[in-house]
C-alpha cells in the first residue's frame, strides 16, 4: 500500500479516488513513474462503477491488468478505538450509526499511529469493477492520508485542530498526538457555517485562543473570509497551501507516502 514515486517499482499500480462528483486515476507502469491523472466528473445519477468501467473501456493507459490498487473513497466514515473493534461486529455498528448504506460494502483501514480503526461503507459494484481489472486492491477512506499526516503534527506547547475542505465539506479533526480528540464532517456549502463548525469544535474541546491553533487544509472555499474571521477569536490561524494544486491534497499524500 505504501510507495515512493523515486523509488519506482516493479508493479503495474492503480491509485484512484472516487470523490464526489469527481473520479481521478493515476497509473504507474511498472518501473515508470507515474503517468498525469485522469481526472473525470462523474454524471449525476450515475453511480461511481459505472464511470469506473467507461474509463477502463475508453482509456488506453488502463487496458490489461494491474498488480494493485490503491482507491481512496469519499464515503461516509466512522473512527472506532483499535481495542473495541471486531470486524464481525462492523456491519451491525455501521448501520446503525449511518442509514441507507445497508446494501453498501462495510470496509476499514487502521490507523496505527493513532490506534483507530476507519469504517466506512462503499457501492459493492466497485469492488466488482476493480477485481476485473487489478490482482490486488487496497480502499481507504479519502480523510485517511490526511489524518495520517497532519495527526502527527501536534506541538508540545499548542494543540491543533484540523479542517480539511473536500468534496463540498469539511473534515474537523484533533488530535492528541497518538489519539483522536474529535473527529467530525460537516457540510461546508455556505462559509458561516463553516466558521461556525470550527469555532465551536475549537471551543468545546476545551483549546485555547491565545495558544492553539487552528489549521486550514484542501481547497478552502472563501479562504480567506474564513482566516480573517477566525482570527477575530484565535490568535493562530494557519492556512496550509496546497503542494499540488491539480489534486485534492488527501491522493497527493497518497501518492507521495514514503516507504517504511
Amino acid at each position: 500500500m505504501q510507495h515512493s514515486p523515486s523509488a519506482p517499482s516493479a508493479e503495474r499500480k492503480l491509485e484512484i479516488r472516487i470523490g464526489r462528483g469527481t473520479l481521478v486515476l493515476i497509473a504507474t507502469e511498472a518501473g515508470d513513474r507515474p503517468s498525469p491523472p485522469l481526472l473525470f466528473d462523474m454524471k449525476e445519477g450515475a453511480s461511481a462503477s459505472s464511470h469506473l468501467r467507461d474509463a477502463f473501456k475508453n482509456q488506453q493507459m488502463l487496458s490489461g491488468i494491474f498488480d494493485s490498487a490503491v482507491v481512496l473513497v469519499d464515503a461516509p466514515t466512522m473512527l472506532v478505538p483499535e481495542d473495541e473493534f471486531a470486524e464481525s461486529d462492523a456491519d451491525l455498528l455501521f448501520n446503525h450509526t449511518f442509514t441507507g448504506h445497508e446494501r453498501d460494502v462495510k470496509c476499514h483501514a487502521a490507523l496505527e499511529h493513532l490506534h483507530a480503526i476507519a469504517l466506512f461503507a462503499m457501492e459493492k459494484d466497485i469492488q466488482t469493477v476493480l477485481s476485473d481489472h487489478t490482482r490486488r486492491c487496497t480502499y481507504l477512506p479519502v480523510c485517511l492520508p490526511v489524518w495520517e499526516r497532519y495527526g502527527r503534527s501536534s506541538s508540545i506547547t499548542r494543540q491543533r485542530l484540523h479542517g480539511y475542505f473536500h468534496d463540498g465539506k469539511i473534515d474537523i479533526f484533533c488530535t492528541n498526538g497518538n489519539h483522536f480528540k474529535f473527529c467530525n464532517a460537516f457540510s461546508a456549502t455556505h462559509s458561516h457555517d463553516t466558521l461556525y463548525f470550527l469555532l465551536n469544535a475549537f471551543t468545546q474541546l476545551g483549546l485555547k485562543s491565545s495558544r492553539d491553533e487552528v489549521v486550514l487544509l484542501g481547497s478552502v472555499p472563501h479562504q480567506q473570509w474564513i482566516a480573517d474571521h477566525l482570527g477575530k477569536y484565535v490568535e493562530h490561524v494557519i492556512v496550509e497551501p496546497l503542494p499540488e494544486k491539480t489534486l485534492p491534497l488527501d491522493l497527493f499524500l497518497l501518492t507521495n507516502r514514503p516507504q517504511p
